[in-house]
């Protein structure tokens, strides 16, 4: 099963995410929670602790590859296998969820 979670500014989505991650992880399912937020807060919210946030490791963008069929058509493939990207990437958090984070800002930019 996948779920995704979107929705505007302040409308609960990390909380929701995180609670029906940790749902499902109690319950004896395999849970990867994916944090795509520029401004990552799933991970305290899966009680990973807010000095620790720093160590979930950001995806690549090289675990992508564009490839293009006989037709022309493209498509965006993984260059490796979801294991593999969960074991080099995922961090253990409550519950047993494994988060993956995709965005991390490490230090404010000009402008």
């Amino acid at each position: 099963m996948k779920i995704s979670i979107a929705g505007k500014g302040g409308s609960g989505k990390t909380t929701t995410a995180g609670l029906l991650a940790r749902i499902y992880a109690r319950k004896g399912y395999p849970v990867i929670a994916i944090d795509g937020d520029s401004n990552p807060s799933l991970g305290m919210m899966l009680g990973i602790p807010h000095d620790e946030m720093p160590e979930v490791p950001i995806l690549s963008p090289d675990l992508l590859t564009e490839v293009v069929d006989d037709e022309g058509k493209k498509e965006r493939v993984l260059t490796d296998t979801v294991e593999n990207i969960v074991e080099n990437y995922g961090l253990l958090a409550a519950d047993g969820v494994r988060l993956l984070s995709m965005k991390r800002i490490d230090h404010a930019g000009k402008g």
